[in-house]
């Protein structure tokens, strides 16, 4: 069988997949890869055309076709060749998400008479991961989503993290505050939960942290999108709007509210503005809306001079603690 696994980052969800259900269901499975990147492609070619009656089970894999320059010459070669006892899997990645037309008739030529399976990620999209994160750790929706805020979205990383989080845990239940000091958490998160400090009234451990790893801009771009967005939610409230703060009902609203949290073009994660929700307790609309002037202000005073970036950020900070449960 030949596999052809294209699209975006999320496509390699599919590819480690794949090559899981081909090793349990051939066990001793013979393995070679193959980068086309590296030109490679001739010895990809040359191993799977070589047939011999002592042949026993082999996967053979093409990692980088996109770098072939006719890929659908490549593509009607293989599949007329005879693969017996082979399980053939090509990687395709397209960070635009785009698959060239030529090629894309090709595959659905080829997907139409059955010479191969095609499976094409063309929109970000984490279901699959989510999926894979609650029934390896059998945790909720909600759990595996802020797992998935702390490790980030890469699919290899992902596996590895779970491996690491169950052998850790070892048949104890999963727990965010047990499994916090073994993940890899990546840079993004160690910001958001700088972020978090600042609107808890914390703000001495965020001054160290940025004393220690220069991130001014980092808080000061999430401080920015926090505030946005904390903003519209209040704003939305104060309207007479109303906004759960049940994960599951909060889910379902968001669909009729989600226009308003566009930003060039793109819509957040329904997830990422629940969590502000609990912050909008001790913050007026009012200061919301002076705070993310403030954000935009500042921003605008260190790229044009006026102000040091250390200077800005910490001033930020200050300010919005300042803001602090006074509703």
């Amino acid at each position: 069988m030949i596999y052809f696994i294209g699209g975006l980052q999320n496509r390699e969800f599919k590819y480690f997949d794949t090559l899981k259900k081909i090793r349990e269901e051939n066990p001793g499975i013979t393995e070679s890869f193959f980068d086309a990147d590296i030109k490679e492609e001739e010895k990809f070619l040359e191993k799977i055309s070589f047939n011999s009656i002592f042949s026993t089970e082999e996967l053979v894999v093409l990692r980088r076709a996109e770098k072939l320059k006719d890929l659908e010459r490549s593509l009607s070669y293989i599949t007329e060749l005879d693969l017996n006892k082979k399980e053939v899997v090509i990687d395709y990645a397209r960070e635009d998400g785009k698959i060239p037309a030529k090629l894309n008739k090709k595959l659905e030529s080829l997907k139409k008479e059955k010479k191969l399976e095609v499976f094409l990620f063309l929109k970000e999209d984490d279901r699959d991961i989510k999926k894979y994160i609650q029934e390896e750790l059998e945790i909720s929706q909600f759990e595996a989503d802020t797992l998935l805020e702390m490790i980030g979205k890469n699919p290899f990383k992902v596996r590895n993290e779970v491996d690491k989080i169950k052998v850790y845990l070892n048949g104890e239940k999963f727990e965010i505050g047990k499994i916090r000091n073994i993940v890899s958490v990546q840079k993004e998160y160690r910001i958001y939960e700088m972020t978090e400090n600042i609107f808890s009234g914390k703000a001495q451990e965020v001054i160290d942290y940025l004393e220690t790893t220069k991130e001014y801009m980092g808080i000061l771009y999430q401080l920015y999108n926090e505030l946005e967005m904390m903003y519209k939610l209040s704003s939305l409230k104060e309207s007479g709007r109303n906004i759960s703060s049940q994960y599951n009902v909060f889910k379902a609203q968001f669909e009729e509210i989600k226009e308003v949290f566009k930003s060039n073009g793109r819509t957040p994660n329904y997830y990422s503005v629940f969590k502000k929700i609990e912050k909008l307790r001790k913050y007026s609309n009012r200061s919301l809306k002076k705070l993310v002037f403030r954000c935009w202000e500042i921003e605008k005073d260190i790229k044009t001079g006026k102000m040091a970036m250390e200077t800005g950020v910490e001033l930020l900070i200050m300010e919005i603690v300042s803001c602090y449960g006074k509703k």
